[in-house]
């Protein structure tokens, strides 16, 4: 049977690379362009734990940058202020890295990744991760609760580089969004990699990493 409409062929740069996205807001984005991405800044109780998340489809990284920017305008310590709005961030993250004239290039190939496929009610292996990390719990000093950090339980070090995977809609009923996917950075070596494509999108390389608004 022919295929009426086929996908673009797999040739670089698709082979190459793999382009991830990130929704936040412009305030967040100046951090992050201005001290590089910071896990301890990072959510804790998600659904792969304490990480950066991105997401290859621009759509979502749009919804999650709203969701972002509602909930910095909800926060009373916000009031009055300007000039934040939502932005998504591109990434062109290397799939396998190269030798370059500087040295390696490295890409997603040299970090330790977990990755799950279905995210439907009967994949036990995904929603018992997801229903460990989520029951993380965030600090709150106001009521005398200290940090609690689930990793993923990997020997020695506790975490996984990389977790991609379905994103969960209603994590204790075992719900996963449609049509949604979620890749999360959890180690120093991991957010490095992206920090390196930051610096190159600053330096003047905007296929590495570029921003932009999110507009309605």
């Amino acid at each position: 049977m022919a295929i009426l409409d086929p996908a673009p062929p797999w040739e670089p740069e698709r082979s190459d690379y793999v382009i991830l996205w990130h929704g936040c807001t412009v305030y967040d984005k100046n951090s992050i362009e201005g001290h590089g991405i910071d896990l301890s800044h990072c959510k804790i109780d998600t659904d792969f734990g304490r990480g950066f998340y991105t997401t290859t489809l621009e759509r979502q990284a749009r919804q999650w940058a709203w969701i972002r920017f509602y909930e910095w305008q909800a926060n009373p310590a916000n009031a009055g202020k300007t000039g934040n709005q939502p932005v998504v961030l591109r990434f062109r993250v290397r799939r396998y890295g190269v030798l370059t004239l500087t040295g390696l290039d490295n890409g997603l190939d040299h970090l330790l990744s977990l990755h799950f496929v279905r995210g439907d009610y009967h994949n036990e292996d995904y929603w018992s991760l997801v229903q460990h990390c989520r029951q993380s719990v965030p600090a709150d000093p106001a009521k005398k609760i200290a940090e609690i950090i689930y990793d993923h339980k990997r020997m020695p070090a506790g975490w996984y580089d990389i977790v991609s995977g379905p994103v969960a809609a209603f994590w204790e009923q075992r719900v996963a969004m449609t049509d949604a996917d979620q890749v999360s950075f959890h180690t120093p070596a991991a957010i490095d990699l992206l920090n390196k494509l930051i610096e190159s999108g600053k330096n003047g390389n905007r296929d590495d990493y570029r921003w932009e608004p999110v507009v309605t």
